[in-house]
């Protein structure tokens, strides 16, 4: 009987954690969504792509100072389980490491600055940024998440991207106030860490700096850092290399810029659970092994599969429509851009689900570190032969090749390890192929049809929704169909709650 009642316990934990961490993630997808087209029209290509050159340089700055203790930080947490020593010990730990490799960060930084510099158009800019390198050891959403305590995370999002939201509209009028934009995103996120400190003593306790050893945290986090570094290389440094190798440097990097934005608030649609599931998946292995974390991989693969496979279809007929009413005039390549990236909804999705959820969570690190470096290497070498000849179009097809590889280095560790049957995952697939392939029909028709405006756009994706999950309805989709009862069963609860008040 107590375990059933701790098991349900898990159910709901798991779930208002998705809940909260859906809020927090929806505003991470609404404020770029309400932003863009307004800074497309107010920056133009070349401020947006001064911006996205000058971010592609911080970023790296950025990485370093996290040296991975984030994901690391949040892991071991989550193993902890509640012990409030042991947690408060590993806390202190990190933030002083990470305090010191910031120090080593911004004095390389600063030092590159003041000597070599990085182009008279970006030195104000890399300068403003490094705001958000100073507020790296501040950030400590790996504590909350290992707590699973998503709801803080949430109301943090929602309080500093609003206030963000205000200063971008307030302020940022014209192109010349580009370093004006470059603050406010800057002050949001040092803000945006520096309000989580307030919780804290509900969470953790002061340690005696003579107990803390800190350096027992290097090795392990620099094996998280490695895969990351060599994501970075393939999803910012095409930014850089972009600036670098392309006839027209801040045009190209506008429209990548804009539609690497795009895709990745589509993307979160997919990878929205990732971060709940971590957590859950490293708790769960502490404690019964692999397979008490097999179920909650099979679930991240379907959510996958259901919600990329109709995102890819309807990127390659509606990226036109989205593209002339979002971002205005220019930015001719960013549909092609678009169509190019959507085979990210599935390699991506499969790229968190293998690679954090599954390896990084049970200590496994040296499998993405292996499949990440080997993409790096190639995406540097395809990116140095396509971009002087496409520019950007180049970028993104190195970009997609790239997240191929890791998927499939992955999944051939998933096979050699047994963790997972791949041959289920696949029978998962045809009814999400049939349903996308159903969809795309009227969709395309009415794409057609419609002149480009906000509501043809709106009228057909949520035709294309309505008709994908039908026909999965239809076919009996089993993933569909329980998530199709637990809404039916929210909403009645949330009828019966009013009621009981009403009388």
């Amino acid at each position: 009987m107590r375990n059933e009642m701790a098991e349900t316990d898990r159910k709901k934990s798991l779930g208002m954690n998705f809940i909260f961490n859906f809020i927090s993630q929806i505003l991470t997808l609404a404020i770029p969504l309400i932003t863009a087209p307004y800074l497309a029209r107010v920056l133009h290509e070349t401020g947006n792509g001064q911006y996205s050159y000058s971010c592609s340089i911080i970023t790296y700055f950025i990485l370093f100072a996290n040296l991975g203790f984030d994901i690391y930080g949040q892991r071991q947490v989550a193993a902890y389980n509640n012990n409030k020593e042991l947690i408060s010990k590993v806390f202190w730990e990190i933030f002083v490491i990470k305090c010191l490799t910031t120090i080593v960060s911004l004095t390389v930084l600063i030092t590159l600055l003041y000597t070599v510099g990085f182009g008279d158009n970006y030195n104000k800019l890399i300068l403003i940024l490094s705001i958000q390198v100073l507020a790296v050891p501040f950030d400590i959403q790996f504590l909350f998440r290992g707590q699973e305590n998503f709801a803080a995370i949430a109301i943090r999002s929602i309080i500093t991207k609003v206030i963000g939201l205000i200063c971008v509209f307030c302020f940022v009028k014209q192109e010349s106030d580009l370093w004006i934009y470059t603050l406010c995103m800057s002050l949001t996120v040092i803000g945006s860490n520096l309000i989580m400190w307030f919780s804290l003593n509900k969470n953790i306790f002061l340690i005696n700096i003579h107990e803390l050893k800190i350096f027992r945290h290097l090795k392990p986090a620099i094996l998280i850092f490695l895969p990351t570094l060599a994501v970075t290389i393939y999803s910012v440094f095409d930014k850089t290399m972009i600036g670098i190798l392309s006839e027209n440097p801040d045009y190209e990097n506008g429209c990548y810029e804009q539609a690497y934005k795009l895709n990745s608030i589509m993307l979160l649609l997919v990878t929205i659970i990732s971060s709940v599931l971590v957590s859950r998946n490293s708790n769960d292995y502490s404690k019964n092994g692999i397979e008490g974390i097999r179920n909650n991989l099979y679930f991240a693969c379907n959510y996958v599969l259901i919600i990329g496979t109709p995102l890819i279809v309807g990127n390659f007929v509606l990226s036109k429509n989205l593209c002339s009413w979002f971002l205005g005039d220019g930015y001719e390549e960013v549909p092609k851009l678009l169509c190019i990236m959507s085979v990210r909804f599935i390699l991506s999705g499969f790229g968190e689900v293998f690679g954090n959820q599954l390896f990084i969570a049970i200590g496994k690190e040296k499998y993405p570190m292996i499949a990440t470096f080997i993409a790096a290497f190639l995406n540097v070498g395809l990116n140095a032969l396509l971009i002087p000849h496409f520019g950007a179009i180049g970028a993104a097809i190195t970009t997609s090749i790239s997240e191929a590889i890791v998927t499939v280095i992955l999944i051939f560790f998933v096979i050699k390890g047994k963790y997972i049957s791949i041959k289920k995952i696949c029978v998962m697939v045809w009814k999400y192929l049939i349903s996308a392939a159903i969809m795309f029909v009227p969709i395309y028709f009415m794409d057609k049809c419609f002149s480009y405006t906000i509501w043809s756009f709106i009228l057909i994706a949520v035709s294309g929704g309505c008709v994908y999950g039908l026909v999965l309805l239809v076919l009996k989709d089993k993933f569909m169909l329980n998530l199709l009862k637990v809404g039916i069963g929210k909403i009645k609860f949330i009828f019966s709650k009013i009621n009981k008040k009403g009388n």
